[in-house]
């Protein structure tokens, strides 16, 4: 390959790189502003997590103490809440995968110089949605296994 056309593809890789970390950005703070609401106990009890899954606000209808036990009430919230959860995780795999279709072009720059890494390990690390993702998805909490999903106590 010709040095020109050499230039002309590492431009071209560094560009979609750069085109991709902005976009991530926007990614992010559309991300940030994610939230999703569910609820359990025949609409009684209604559970709204945020973008990283966290219960942001739990509503108990009076109602619910008509139909149901006080008892039940901690499994509604749980049940709610998880609900709530992958509503979020699904929002936020809908944002991500144009960028993961992107990432997925990305040439390897050894095609253009020899034993360059290949692009899409250098910008794996930038994607701080799934690094959060995975922190969420330990659940740990006080040292607790919350098996990712907030603790709800009576």
């Amino acid at each position: 390959m010709d040095t020109d056309a050499a230039r002309n593809d590492l431009t071209q890789a560094l560009a979609l790189v750069q085109e991709h970390v902005a976009d991530l950005a926007m990614v992010e703070k559309k991300r940030a502003a994610l939230s999703a609401t569910a609820s359990a106990a025949d609409g009684a009890v209604v559970v709204t997590v945020d973008a990283r899954g966290v219960v942001s606000a739990v509503a108990v209808d009076e109602s619910y103490f008509n139909d149901h036990d006080l008892a039940e009430l901690g499994n509604y919230v749980t049940v709610a809440a998880r609900a709530a959860a992958e509503d979020v995780e699904r929002q936020t795999a809908e944002l991500l995968a144009p960028l993961a279709d992107r990432r997925a072009q990305f040439p390897s720059l050894s095609e253009v110089v020899e034993g360059a890494p290949d692009v899409r390990n250098l910008i794996a690390h930038l994607n701080p949605v799934d690094q959060q993702q995975r922190f969420a998805r330990a659940g740990k909490h006080g040292g607790e296994d919350t098996g990712g999903y907030p603790i709800v106590r009576t």
